[in-house]
Parts: structure tokens; C-alpha cells; sequence
């Protein structure tokens, strides 16, 4: 009887208690506690950086792109760059470019 009576109980706190999970936050500051991501909304006036997902062989690659250069070509098992060129990563993409002018000889890109 004993053990009827608490496995009964426990079988009405198993819904309470997946209830108080689904509750959202409460917090007298109106400040959502960290970690607590739920209906984010950016600041007026904050655009979120645009990727650009396509490039194309002949063109000019802009000098902001030109900084992370790989050296390690291998690694991302890439062909070794010719000379006057090296291989540049730009979002998920690697680009084969001239080191002077910047042009845009190859693109492979990552999935």
C-alpha cells in the first residue's frame, strides 16, 4: 500500500514538473538572464554583415578580403599557388589571387 501510494504521487509530480520547464523567465529588470536568446532582437539600427557567397574568375578582389592569406595550402588540400599568386580564405570560400593586382584566378569553395 505504501508503495502504491508513492508511486502514485510521483506519477502527479512527473507533468508539474516538465511544466515549469516550459515557462519563459521572469526578472523584475526586464533583462533576460545570460544565455537566454529567445525573440533576440538586434538594436535599432545594426545591419547585420552581408556574406558575399559568390565570386567569379577575372575579378578584382577588394584589399579588406586580401588579408587572411593561407599559408598552409596543403592542409585545405589546395593545389600549390603559382608564383606571383597565393591563396586567400574569404567566409568559406578559398580564392586564388594575384598578389599584386588582386584578380581572382581560381575559387574554390567549401561546403
Amino acid at each position: 500500500m505504501y508503495k502504491s501510494v508513492i508511486v502514485g504521487l510521483a506519477m502527479l509530480m512527473i507533468p508539474g514538473s516538465t511544466a515549469v520547464f516550459a515557462q519563459g523567465y521572469y526578472n523584475p529588470q526586464g533583462k533576460p538572464p545570460a544565455g537566454y536568446h529567445q525573440n533576440y532582437k538586434p538594436h535599432h539600427g545594426y545591419q547585420a554583415p552581408r556574406k558575399r557567397s559568390h565570386w567569379s574568375r577575372g575579378e578584382r578582389l577588394p584589399s579588406q578580403y586580401r588579408r587572411d592569406v593561407v599559408r598552409d595550402y596543403k592542409r585545405y588540400r589546395l593545389a600549390p599557388p603559382p608564383r606571383g599568386h597565393h591563396w586567400v580564405r574569404v567566409n568559406n570560400d578559398y580564392l586564388l589571387i594575384s598578389a599584386t593586382t588582386g584578380l581572382i584566378a581560381s575559387v574554390f569553395g567549401a561546403r
